[in-house]
């Protein structure tokens, strides 16, 4: 029986609840740490990204030539993929709230039974767009299959989201201009 969306967001996010005797220390050495340390883990986002789905000094204009750009560079990923139903499921999701992360970022996401395997794309732009009013300049992409089983995805979006609150981790994403450094960012976070 599969969880809800909710359950497994609840999942991803709850803290280990804390017995009434037990005292948590910065100790590294102490098992409770440790364990609670590998729960607070990353992803393993070598499953999901590779180099090629990162591409640097991208030039587009407006929200939209970005998305449709994002919709190509999948299509190009991904074997059997139709840009044209994949960029207006980018528009869709927009429409339904904006996935600006602020700081610069967007995470465009889309669920379709076209995508058959969960797949992360970035792209950093040459030039800022604005979006939603704001400037932006980097863009996470994630092709999610519908059928995902557990939803997996659920845990890479919040990887993200613990990897980009992080500000050395996002001022080094911001300064560096290579495909393979960007890649190994997300890849080694978790070493």
């Amino acid at each position: 029986m599969h969880q809800s969306l909710w359950d497994q967001l609840k999942n991803v996010f709850k803290k280990k609840e804390k017995n009434d005797d037990t005292i948590l220390t910065n100790d590294i050495n102490d098992p409770q740490n440790k364990a609670r340390s590998k729960e607070e883990e990353t992803s393993d986002f070598s499953q999901i990204l590779k180099v090629e789905n990162v591409q640097v000094d991208v030039t587009v204009a407006s929200e939209n030539e970005l998305l449709k750009y994002l919709s190509k560079f999948a299509s190009q990923r991904q074997t059997g993929l139709d840009e044209e139903k994949i960029y207006g499921q980018f528009l869709l999701r927009e429409q339904q709230a904006s996935t600006n992360l602020g700081d610069g970022i967007v995470l465009p996401h889309v669920i379709d039974d076209s995508i058959k395997e969960l797949t992360m794309l970035v792209l950093k732009l040459e030039n800022p767009i604005m979006w939603n009013n704001e400037k932006i300049d980097l863009v996470i992409g994630l092709l999610i299959p519908k059928s995902e089983p557990n939803f997996l995805h659920v845990k890479y979006l919040a990887s993200i989201s613990i990897l980009l609150s992080d500000p050395k981790f996002l001022y080094s994403l911001k300064e560096t201009t290579s495909s393979k450094e960007i890649a190994d960012m997300f890849i080694n976070s978790n070493n």
